[in-house]
């Protein structure tokens, strides 16, 4: 921590920020793990292609981002305890509150880490009605219209990956074209750690990225065995997927452009409530209990590497986990097959 800590460069904002904490009268040990607390906030977003570097751009970040960091980054993926999470969201609310006073409390947290509640896993229902929500044009202004037949393979995609795969927004991001081997109905995804997870896509699946990939231009389509990402944004005032032409490759998504693509959906939806990425994932690693199979193997099918990750799954099933999933589903167990 101390390495990290005094190697990893903050932005001047963030450096003036703690200074003055320190100067009203901040203890150094607090000092310390606020600086902390802002590098893995600053490492995670620069992980997901935004980078935090100007005060405009720490206030950009949209409420479901941060979301998405609370709930995937630091309760999913790094299992702090909830006294740390709460830490964690006091500076970054005090953070945008140093930046512009008018702003109000912007994230509120008060769910326990380690405890799953049956408000916190998306229903068939939900997933089923966001599906039928992408490929209906109902809603969508002029400009959306005419982008409607770029992206709704696109974005189908993506809310299955989630659902039906497991995986998380650093996941969709990461994928690169060289991830991909459809001879054999496979992809690869890898946490953060470099951890390989081979997952099986089904014929349904595999057909519904190859129709993603049709939809994109050739002059931008990402390349086959390449590092080219393999989710591409989309530029709405051209009316084409964009290209960086600094790296020769198509622009990536970013975690924005997710958390807003999802907004957007559960606006258009009608659905009760908002149904999150972490909610859909929370689903399928849920799903897993309702099939027979061995530790290693669910670790694979929900991209975990440790196995203490997911007690709070097994204590949910327990819970109410067979009322939702009784019935086993093997293409889950399918995805295990490597």
């Amino acid at each position: 921590m101390t390495k990290r800590t005094k190697d990893y460069p903050l932005p001047e904002y963030i450096e003036t920020y703690l200074y003055h904490l320190g100067a009203s009268g901040r203890q150094p040990s607090t000092l310390k793990r606020y600086r902390y607390d802002l590098i893995d906030v600053h490492k995670y977003f620069r992980d997901h292609n935004v980078e935090l570097d100007t005060p405009q751009a720490w206030l950009a970040v949209p409420l479901e981002s941060w979301k998405t960091f609370v709930n995937d980054f630091l309760i999913d993926e790094k299992l702090y305890q909830q006294a740390t999470v709460a830490r964690i969201v006091t500076v970054i609310n005090s953070l945008t509150s140093f930046l512009n006073p008018l702003r109000k409390k912007m994230l509120h947290y008060a769910q326990p880490a380690h405890t799953l509640t049956v408000d916190q896993i998306a229903l068939e229902t939900e997933f089923d009605k966001l599906v039928r929500t992408i490929r209906s044009t109902r809603g969508l202004s002029e400009n959306q219209l005419q982008a409607h037949p770029y992206l709704v393979n696109r974005n189908e995609l993506i809310v299955t990956l989630f659902y039906k795969y497991g995986l998380r927004v650093h996941h969709i991001i990461r994928l690169r074209m060289n991830d991909l081997h459809l001879a054999s109905h496979e992809f690869d995804v890898y946490d953060r750690l470099g951890n390989r997870f081979t997952l099986k896509l089904t014929p349904e699946d595999q057909s519904l990225l190859m129709n993603y990939l049709a939809d994109i231009p050739t002059p931008v389509r990402p390349r086959w065995y390449s590092e080219d990402p393999v989710f591409v944004s989309f530029d709405f005032a051209r009316m084409t997927f964009r290209w960086v032409y600094a790296k020769n490759q198509p622009k990536q998504l970013t975690i924005v452009m997710i958390t807003k693509m999802m907004r957007q959906l559960n606006e258009r939806s009608g659905l009760p409530r908002s149904v999150t990425p972490s909610m859909l994932r929370n689903a399928h690693v849920l799903k897993t209990y309702a099939v027979d199979m061995t530790p290693i193997e669910r670790m694979n099918v929900t991209c975990m590497h440790k196995e203490s990750s997911l007690r709070r799954y097994e204590q949910a099933y327990a819970e109410f986990g067979a009322t939702l999933y009784g019935s086993p589903k093997q293409a889950i167990l399918d995805q295990s097959s490597s």
